[in-house]
Parts: structure tokens; sequence; C-alpha cells
């Protein structure tokens, strides 16, 4: 069984809430280390930044030391962007400095598949445990404090006022600051952190997931991995995850051979039997999700979502063929949408006036847009038999106003949005999207999204009646022979 003591743990809150940064490798030059410091700047009145290098006296305009035991202060964090082999010496003078928390940026150690590649993981794998501090990488892009907008990572991109109640775990740094980091700034999708965990020769994705169970500002923790290194440390700590009532949505990469096979050639993790973790995983309430938008998608639904009532859905469009096809979906997937009682139906009717018949979905047409929408969302939400509102509409500023008072009223009850306009007309959509009302694009996305919050819901429910397998070592370690 895994413990996380409370060494480890303030390891990694140092390095994703430092109060000091040392960027050993600082340059001028726009590479890694020059990427890294210019990041880690845009919170220099709130962080002290130390650049380490001994071939400047200045880097960035900022004053560069060269060594980290030349420092006038021992840093939380010391990030570290130098050849593979220097490496080690740099984690020795740090420790030596007192620092207990590093981020090795630095590639060229096992995911090469070289002998002198894995000679180098063994070397470092050895010096951390004998250091006993907390380190992420090598191999990674660093993590980013997206709340505080303090961003001690390597990647070329950032983003400002991003924070919101989701935080983000990738083993590949170049997936989390790249296409998971550009849709979440697309859609408004707002993130506590950003972590890449890179080869994970100290720290892996578990024990950062472990990390974000205590976090008040994260409320869903959405994960990207392409192998564990300890399956049931997972277990484990989606366990916990459980019993906080933290929701984890996870990409886990191998349901094809191809995958796995590339999965591992990149980080050279063990991959495990698909049909394992697909087991493993839904037993203990992980929800499993195919890409980066659903990633993001049931994230965000699940963290803006309180648990729905019933299982009930009602959807209201102004489009006939929209409320068809949606109802379509949705019953591909099991979803349920019940019959309006007759006090929804009734209240409906007479807000429509002969211009329509009240059902759901329910067609509204030209009351969509109408002062008289606001009682029609009402009517359905107000229905006992329906737990999640759906509005599928191409509205603009006047219905998203709206949307948004509904959803003050019935704040108990989920609400999501399935936006069928142009995404360049933002007339409306920006106003949801910072809102927080959870926007899909399509209607399969909005159907599998539902389904992802009610089976979480459903399961925390049963859980409760009937606790976890019992035998959770069944999920351990794979062996190389399940490659």
């Amino acid at each position: 069984m895994t413990t996380w003591n409370d060494d480890q743990l303030s390891s990694i809150g140092k390095m994703l809430n430092p109060r000091s940064i040392a960027v050993v490798g600082a340059s001028p030059r726009m590479a890694y280390g020059g990427r890294m410091l210019a990041a880690s700047l845009k919170a220099a009145n709130r962080v002290n930044i130390y650049p380490v290098n001994p071939r400047y006296e200045e880097v960035q305009d900022v004053k560069c030391y060269p060594s980290v035991s030349s420092l006038p202060e021992t840093p939380d964090v010391v990030c570290v962007v130098v050849s593979s082999g220097q490496v080690l010496d740099v984690l020795k003078e740090s420790h030596e400095k007192g620092t207990r928390s590093a981020i090795v940026i630095s590639a060229g150690f096992s995911e090469r598949g070289t002998q002198r590649g894995e000679t180098c993981r063994l070397k470092l794998v050895h010096s951390l445990k004998s250091q006993a501090s907390g380190n992420s990488g090598p191999n990674c892009l660093g993590p980013a404090n997206v709340k505080d907008d303090i961003w001690v990572s390597a990647s070329s991109r950032g983003a400002e006022g991003l924070g919101g109640p989701k935080g983000l775990v990738c083993q590949s740094g170049a997936s989390a600051f790249g296409p998971f980091l550009n849709r979440a700034i697309d859609n408004h999708i707002g993130l506590s952190y950003i972590i890449s965990t890179g080869n994970e020769a100290d720290l892996d994705f578990s024990d950062f997931v472990r990390y974000l169970l205590d976090d008040a500002d994260t409320k869903v923790i959405a994960g990207f991995v392409e192998g564990f290194k300890d399956a049931g440390k997972f277990i484990e700590v989606a366990k916990l995850a459980a019993e906080r009532k933290k929701p984890i949505v996870l990409i886990k990469i191998g349901r094809s051979e191809l995958g796995s096979k590339a999965a591992q050639s990149h980080t050279a993790a063990l991959t495990g039997l698909d049909a394992l973790y697909d087991s493993a995983l839904a037993q203990y309430g992980v929800i499993r999700v195919a890409d980066y938008d659903e990633l993001l998608e049931v994230s965000n639904l699940l963290a803006n979502s309180p648990p729905p009532a019933t299982s009930g859905l009602a959807v209201v469009s102004h489009s006939g063929g929209i409320s068809s096809l949606t109802a379509d979906m949705c019953g591909q997937v099991g979803l349920d949408l019940p019959v309006l009682s007759d006090e929804a139906r009734d209240g409906i009717n007479e807000v429509l006036n002969g211009f329509g018949w009240a059902s759901n979905p329910s067609d509204v047409t030209g009351f969509a847009n109408s002062d008289s929408f606001p009682n029609i969302m009402q009517f359905m939400a107000n229905d006992p038999v329906m737990g999640t509102l759906v509005v599928a509409s191409a509205g603009g500023d006047a219905q998203a106003t709206q949307v948004i008072a509904q959803r003050e009223l019935a704040p108990e009850m989920p609400l999501a949005f399935l936006w069928t306009g142009s995404r360049n007309e933002t007339a409306g959509l920006d106003m949801l999207k910072k809102a927080r009302i959870p926007v899909f694009y399509t209607t399969n996305r909005l159907a599998t999204g539902i389904r992802s919050l009610l089976n979480y819901h459903d399961w925390a429910g049963n859980r409760g009646r009937n606790g976890f397998p019992k035998n959770a070592n069944h999920y351990s370690k794979p062996t190389s022979s399940s490659r």
C-alpha cells in the first residue's frame, strides 16, 4: 500500500506554489532555458526569480548567478535545463543548498531507447531516492499554477486569467501545453494547475493527483496518461478521490496495439492490458474518455454541475430537427427524456399559445429568443421527473442572459448548452463560457458528457451502499509480459 508523507506533498506544494524559483541553464535565447525564465518572470512581482548560468552576469535584464550555491536564499524549486550529463550535479548542489523540489526539463534518458539513456535514468533514480526530495521529470515541460498566474514552464505557450476548478495532469508536456491548453483558452475552460510529469524518475502521475486531492481550488482532476509506473498506486489514489468526491476524468492510451507501442516508446512506461485498466477504472469511479475535447468538456461539466436529482433529461430548442437529433443521440447512450408532467406541459402550452406543442424535447421555435423563453425553461426545470436541463440554440446575448439567470434560479439542477451557431459568432457564446455554463458543440459530445455525469454520480451513490472492490491489490504494476 502506498502512503504519501508530509515531506513529499510539501515538495509538490513548493513546486506548484513557489515563492522563489531558480532556473539553472537560463539563457537569453528562447530555447527551453530562456522560455522557462521568461515564463517565470511574469510572476516576478510576487516570486523571487534567480537565473543561474556561469556564462552570464545578466539574463533577460535580471542578475544571473554562477551556481545554485551562490544564490542569496534557498529557492523553493530549482528548474534544471542543462545537458543530461550535468543533471545529477545540479540536483546534488540544490539538495545541499536546502532545496527539496526540482523540475528536470532535460531529456536524454530512457526515452531514447538506448543503453546509455537507460543507464543515465537508473543513476538519476538512485540519486533522487538517496536525496529524499520531490522531483518532476526528466523530459517534462514543468508545471503552471494557472489560478495564481505562476508559470514554471518551458513551454512557449501561456495564458492569463484562465483560473478555474479543474486540475490537469499529463505525462506529455507537449500535449499539456499544446492542444489541452489551446482548447481551454478557446473555450474559457478554467484550470487550477497544468502539470507535466515527463518520464517520472521520482514523482509520478499518481503523486500529483494525490496532491490535487488536498487542493481546495481543484474540484475535478483531468489526466492524460500513456503508461502507469504502478497501476496499483493509481487505484489507491482513485479510491481516495472517490472518498473525497473529486471526480477523475482520464485519457489512458492503449486501446489499440499501435497506441500501446507508441506510448511505450515515448514514455518508457508499461502500458499494460487495456481490458484490465478499463475494469479497474470503472470500479473506482474514474471516467475514461477518448480525446482532448472530451476530456475538457466532461471535466468542465462535472466541475460546474451539482449531482442530478433524477436521471431525466429535459431538452428545449429553437429547432425541431435539432431537438430530434439531440434526442436520438441521447437515446443511443441510454439517456432518458421523460414525458412532461401535466403541469409542465400545460404551462408551456399556455406560453406557446397555439404556436407549437409542449413535449420533451420541446421545439419552441420563435419563442427561443422571446421574453417568454425563461418561463418555458422554468416549467421544464420544475418538472419533478427532470434532473438535467439542456438548451440547444444559437441564441445571442439576450438568450444567454436568460440561460444564465435560469442557472441562478435553479442552481441545484445541472444545465448544459448545445451551441448550434458558428463558433466565430461570439454573441452570447462568450457570455455562457465566462458564466461557466458547460457548452457543447455537437449532439454526440453533449450526450456522452451527460452520460458521464450521470454515471459518476450513480456510481458514487452505489459505492456508498456497496463500498469498494475488496481486492484492490489485484490491480498491481503490470509486468513486461503484459505489454
